[in-house]
């Protein structure tokens, strides 16, 4: 048999089974594929399908197609296939790693197995025929008249221009009583890819192509997402919510592999979610606008997902608003935009990837006297504070499902690192639970080196190093910087007498919040006529750490007094205690530092003076 007379009969037998053709002009959207499911079982589907092939040349089909999950090889076994059929898609289904769908044309099967009762071929598989490979493909009956013939692979694509608004609004009770908002735009270009391979069976020395399978999906593209999000709202504990909100259509491709009319279609699902954890009953409400850019290029199997992204996240306007709470509610609100390609219908077998931008707020309120003394006069003050910490993060995501089960979803392919966007202080005049905590002593003498720490109060929710900086009220100053909770220390020997307004304050943190936050002290420096002791250095950093207190010192009959009114601190080789950034304590009692409160765990080697009267 000549190719020339081969493509003269599977034309001749397409137009019988598909009827004539039709423009695509003259054929309604809504009419281009239906579907009706006929008999179903365990991993199958009988279903008759029809429409118009207008991405070919517009032919009108009405068939009977098999449906079959390849994880439910059983069901090859439950169907009317030739036994050669059936073994033939069950090795192919085992040796496959990934998921995939199997879509038979039922009169092609019937006219093979009527083929092996009869002997020979029908006139239906003559016309549509195919010559054998000519090196048979490793399978079932490789050999001989019978057996498989190689897969052929094809490949459809759609590009499509992606100008999409969000707006929705949704009213909650329960848990969390108000309103999450969401509006914004999907710009971008993006194209949806699909891959097929074609099965054929060899049977009389020739291939018949009988159905096909899905391979993958590939999206791929330039889009830019924008979100603005409203949250306003009570809620009194731990609550989430996620909907989809939209999913317009991209388009569909409608077309002929060999026999078998394939329907290709795509869409854009437009989810919304928001996730609150609350540690007390409270209000919040803000806006936060923000705009994800970027590309990806991922593959998706019903099993796996593989591919890269580049995103970043642009400039913000926002203006957070608050109600009123005192504790800590942290609510994310999240968008996510997906290009997803389905087979025949989202129900039989789709792949997505989508881009996830998430808006992480954190409202903290504090009202009480339990946060610490900030000024060191021995009483606790009342302080409250309202702050709001908004940061955000971007993940590029992808889900895929076959026969209506529940979906495979990868919430991570890429990721950005969690960055900062801005920290706001709610109150009029600054929230006053903020203020540092200046410790240290209320008097000194002249020329004295003295120690002074600087710390957050107990009630600061955030556990990222903290900057300071210490005004010591003569033109001069001292920055550093320490866990939030842990006594940073610095020192300072003034060189006049007199009161001294010292200032502490919290500058910035080390996520970028912006504080700002001041705590004053009067600091008396007495004048002296006293005498300096030489150095000791009594002890060395083995064992727990260096310790250089006046008690050991005059317990081991150094030459010092018992009542000094200064004391200095160093390291052995002159450096002041200040500049070490060790965790160091310097007063009248002398010198400690204790190894396991250092960062690498061991103290330098330190030595002390003492002003004697």
């Amino acid at each position: 048999m000549t190719w020339k007379n081969l493509a003269l009969r599977l034309g001749a037998g397409l137009v019988l089974v598909t009827g004539g053709a039709a423009s695509a002009q003259q054929v309604p959207e809504d009419k281009y594929y239906a579907e009706k499911v006929l008999a179903e079982g365990e991993g199958w589907q009988l279903k008759n399908i029809s429409g118009y092939a207008v991405d070919d040349d517009g032919r009108y089909y009405s068939q009977d197609i098999y449906n079959i999950k390849s994880t439910a090889r059983e069901a090859f076994y439950q169907l009317p296939l030739h036994p050669y059929l059936q073994e033939e898609l069950s090795a192919s289904a085992a040796e496959s790693q990934d998921e995939t769908i199997f879509v038979l044309d039922k009169k092609i099967v019937d006219e093979i197995a009527l083929s092996y009762e009869k002997g020979e071929l029908t006139e239906a598989l003559k016309a549509i025929a195919e010559p054998a490979d000519e090196t048979s493909p490793t399978g079932v009956h490789k050999m001989g008249p019978f057996g498989s013939c190689s897969d052929q692979t094809f490949s459809r694509s759609k590009s499509f221009n992606l100008n999409t608004p969000i707006s929705t609004s949704h009213n909650f009770g329960s848990g969390f009583s108000g309103t999450l908002s969401a509006t914004g735009n999907i710009n971008g270009s993006a194209t949806g890819e699909v891959v097929l391979k074609v099965k054929r069976h060899k049977i009389f020395w020739v291939c018949v192509p009988y159905g096909v399978n899905f391979q993958h999906a590939r999206a791929w593209g330039n889009v830019s997402v924008g979100n603005g999000s409203q949250v306003n709202g009570t809620l009194s504990y731990n609550w989430s919510w996620s909907g989809q909100i939209a999913k317009p259509s991209l388009g569909s491709l409608n077309f002929f592999i060999g026999p078998v009319p394939v329907h290709i279609g795509f869409n854009l699902p437009i989810n919304l979610g928001l996730e609150v954890a609350a540690s007390v009953t409270g209000t919040v409400n803000y806006n936060g606008n923000q705009t994800a850019t970027g590309a990806f290029d991922y593959t998706c199997t019903l099993s796996s997902c593989g591919g890269w992204a580049n995103y970043n996240l642009g400039t913000n306007s926002l203006q957070p608003l608050t109600g009123s709470v005192s504790g800590r509610i942290q609510p994310t609100v999240w968008v996510q935009v997906a290009v997803r390609a389905y087979l025949y219908s989202e129900w039989l077998a789709y792949a997505q990837v989508g881009v996830r931008p998430y808006l992480y707020g954190d409202l903290w309120g504090y009202y009480g006297n339990a946060c610490g003394d900030a000024d060191g006069n021995g009483i606790n003050e009342t302080v409250s504070a309202l702050t709001f910490n908004l940061d955000w993060r971007l993940f590029v995501t992808a889900q895929a499902s076959a026969f209506g089960g529940n979906p495979r979803q990868w919430n991570n392919l890429w990721s950005t690192p969690r960055r900062h966007i801005r920290f706001w202080d709610l109150i009029n005049g600054g929230s006053s639970a903020i203020r540092p905590i200046l410790g240290g002593p209320a008097s000194t003498n002249v020329n004295t080196s003295t120690g002074y720490t600087a710390k957050m109060r107990p009630c600061w929710p955030y556990g990222d190093n903290v900057n300071y900086r210490f005004n010591w009220g003569d033109s001069t100053l001292s920055n550093v910087s320490g866990a939030p909770q842990t006594a940073t220390a610095a020192g300072k020997a003034w060189s006049s007498s007199g009161a001294k307004t010292v200032q502490l304050t919290a500058m910035s943190d080390s996520w970028g919040r912006q504080l700002n936050a001041t705590t004053s002290r009067s600091v008396q420096v007495n004048g002296s006529t006293g005498t300096w002791t030489g150095w000791f250095n009594r002890d060395l950093p083995g064992g727990n750490g260096d310790y250089e207190t006046l008690s050991d010192l005059i317990a081991g009959g150094y030459q010092v007094c018992s009542n000094p009114i200064g004391v200095e601190c160093q390291t052995a080789s002159g450096a002041p205690y200040t500049s070490t950034g060790e965790v160091y304590s310097c007063t009248l009692a002398g010198g400690t530092c204790t190894n396991s409160q250092q960062p690498d765990g061991i103290c330098q080697d330190y030595r002390v003076r003492f002003l004697c009267p």
